[in-house]
């Protein structure tokens, strides 16, 4: 298994630990507490110099990567269960998202055409060629995605990885392309899933502004974004159909689902939330002001990831979490 030479193989092993902690019906909580013992809290403030914008869990530890937004350096922050350490300058520019397809294997990518691998423990670069941000990256089997665009112009752009070399699948899309997942691509009013019979992309619009997306299968497919408040979208395998977001307020950067479990959401000023399809469950009051632009299962909690994305100054951390048992964790340099 070799991400820089591109021979991926898909491991199973954390899709069925989230099964056991994230099943349906478990109101979220997993192994057996109830929603009514769960915490919503912020578990590490002020984290490094940069936003963390999303994660990735490896060998029982979740990476999480982010950065600098002000065209400074990406951090990748290290979370073990009970520390949280920060790794800086891992990059020269902020990492927007990182995936892996097994364990040792990962890779992150970000602005002007970052594209960073690790492959037990080495990391080489691979990065696109262009200067554009890149957003968002999937990888499996024997092939990656990164999407992204520049926000300047409004256009987008989507490229497809394969014997170690980048190929342009969109270019100049009329809208920037936030994520992908599992051959969707979704961004500013643009939606389009990847056919590897055609190999092409074809069109699939929302009419929403999508930041993320992510299914349990081919026909239950989930994507969040909205411009001045909360858009909920679900694929059934024909269309798309508006989910009731009532309640949830803000604009949402960050969806997580996988087949048998709940949808977790968050957004703008500290929103969370989950459902299990009869409603929305999420604390009386935010956990922050900051805002959060991913959330990530990790063993039996649920983090959110995110920081102070909208300030003019100095970047940090955020992390919130959902889970029994308060946390307070502060924050050291990687070793």
């Amino acid at each position: 298994m070799n991400l820089s030479s591109n021979r991926l193989v898909w491991s199973g092993l954390f899709i069925s630990l989230s099964l056991g902690c994230w099943g349906k019906g478990s109101s979220g909580g997993g192994d057996g507490d109830s929603a009514e013992d769960m915490l919503w809290e912020v578990m590490a403030d002020g984290v490094g110099e940069g936003v963390l914008l999303s994660a990735w869990t490896d060998n029982n530890t979740a990476l999480i990567v982010g950065g600098d937004l002000a065209g400074g350096s990406g951090v990748l922050v290290r979370y073990d269960g009970s520390t949280v350490c920060v790794e800086p300058e891992v990059t020269e520019r902020a990492l927007w998202w990182i995936h892996g397809d097994g364990a040792g294997e990962w890779m992150a990518v970000g602005e002007g055409g970052t594209v960073l691998i690790e492959v037990d423990g080495v990391r080489t670069r691979n990065d696109v060629p262009s200067e554009s941000t890149l957003f968002g990256v999937w990888v499996e089997d024997d092939v990656a995605f990164a999407v992204g665009g520049d926000v300047d112009a409004g256009t987008g752009e989507a490229w497809r990885l394969e014997n170690g070399e980048w190929e342009a699948i969109i270019s100049d899309a009329p809208g920037v392309l936030f994520k992908v997942w599992d051959g969707w691509m979704v961004g500013d009013n643009v939606a389009y899933f990847w056919d590897d019979d055609t190999g092409t992309a074809e069109e699939r619009p929302a009419g929403e502004r999508l930041l993320t997306i992510r299914g349990r299968s081919d026909d239950d497919v989930w994507a969040v974004g909205g411009t001045a408040s909360a858009a909920v979208l679900h694929w059934d395998g024909t269309e798309w159909e508006p989910i009731n977001a009532s309640g949830l307020g803000q604009p949402l950067n960050g969806v997580w689902t996988i087949g048998g479990a709940d949808v977790w959401v968050a957004g703008n000023f500290g929103t969370t939330a989950f459902t299990d399809g009869s409603g929305w469950t999420m604390p009386d009051l935010p956990m922050t002001s900051e805002h959060f632009h991913a959330v990530w299962p990790y063993q039996d909690e649920m983090l959110f990831l995110g920081g102070n994305l909208f300030s003019m100054g100095d970047n940090y951390g955020t992390i919130g979490r959902y889970g029994a048992v308060s946390k307070s964790l502060s924050t050291e340099e990687c070793e």
